[in-house]
């Protein structure tokens, strides 16, 4: 089973800074992200040696709650806020559930994230 990257493309259109509360407090503790996004096409073989083609959308976190108050560019599957193009329910059930099948992907998109957050704040 793999899951090859072929391309990749950030998009920061929507992208800006946002504050960052603690756990419990009402007041800033740090700068996040709301609204980057990147989007992979991937080529995925199946335990059955089958190949396709997938396009995966990440979004960072939603944080108008005020409650992620983790590192500030964690990224999300953006099916999870509506996004149609975003086909990682389908590759999770042509990988059959297999763990592990978005951490590279992930660990892109949260570096591009971070990049993109540190070269706006400096």
């Amino acid at each position: 089973m793999k899951v090859e990257i072929k391309n990749y493309e950030s998009f920061t259109d929507y992208a800006e800074i946002v504050s960052i509360y603690g756990q419990g407090c009402n007041y800033e503790t740090k700068k996040g992200v709301d609204g980057f996004q990147v989007d992979f096409d991937i080529e995925a073989t199946n335990k059955n040696g089958e190949k396709s083609q997938f396009h995966i959308v990440l979004q960072s976190f939603e944080r108008t709650d005020n409650i992620m108050a983790y590192n500030g560019y964690e990224m999300s599957t953006a099916s999870k806020y509506g996004c149609d193009a975003d086909e990682s329910t389908e590759l999770e059930e042509f990988m059959d559930y297999e763990d592990g099948i978005f951490d590279e992907i992930f660990e892109i998109a949260e570096t591009e994230c971070k990049n993109w957050l540190e070269s706006e704040i400096n």
